[in-house]
């Protein structure tokens, strides 16, 4: 039997996070999900992945927070974007801070990108500044949000996940037994 979990976070016109969660009977739980900016899907929401592997990049978005600050000289959002991705697993030591770039690198999994996008998150004063690029297509989406919102859509993006696989997908073939 399948068992389903879909919610959406956020708001699709500025930012969300779409997912999906599926279990078929007892087997590993799946998770297909994706970003939206301004209305423009950032990975694809039909592709599926094994939940335990996509745990890490989600939950280092929140655990990471306030370690992503970053001066970038007035760069627009495609020649900054461009650069990250050069130095990518690097330091923003041109930028005359010592910042790991693989903290403002979100949702990769150890050297590959999230769903054939490059996704960075930087923090500035008073916003959050996301760039994202398609690997494939060469798009370029970003955009600049007010501080907090894109680390509290990841948070109840990541409490939603523990309460579903905890409450229901976990636990519909759960009985109790009398001794």
């Amino acid at each position: 039997m399948m068992k389903e979990q879909k919610n959406i976070f956020g708001n699709k016109s500025k930012f969300a996070i779409e997912a999906i969660l599926w279990q078929i009977d007892e087997e590993p739980i799946f998770i297909n999900y994706c970003l939206w900016i301004r209305n423009n899907m950032v990975g694809d929401i039909g592709q599926c992945a094994l939940l335990s592997a996509e745990m890490e990049p989600i939950l280092k978005v929140v655990q990471l927070k306030g370690q992503r600050q970053m001066p970038f000289e007035n760069l627009t959002a495609p020649v900054l974007t461009d650069k990250l991705i050069e130095n990518i697993w690097g330091y923003a030591s041109d930028y005359s801070h010592n910042v790991p770039l693989s903290n403002i690198d979100i949702l990769s999994y150890h050297g590959e990108c999230f769903q054939g996008y490059y996704v960075f998150l930087i923090e500035q004063q008073g916003y959050e500044w996301l760039l994202t690029k398609d690997n494939v297509d060469n798009k370029y989406y970003d955009m600049k949000i007010p501080s907090g919102i894109i680390y509290s859509t990841f948070k109840k993006f990541s409490k939603w996940i523990e309460d579903s696989t905890m409450l229901v997908l976990r636990t519909n073939n759960a009985s109790i037994t009398n001794g």
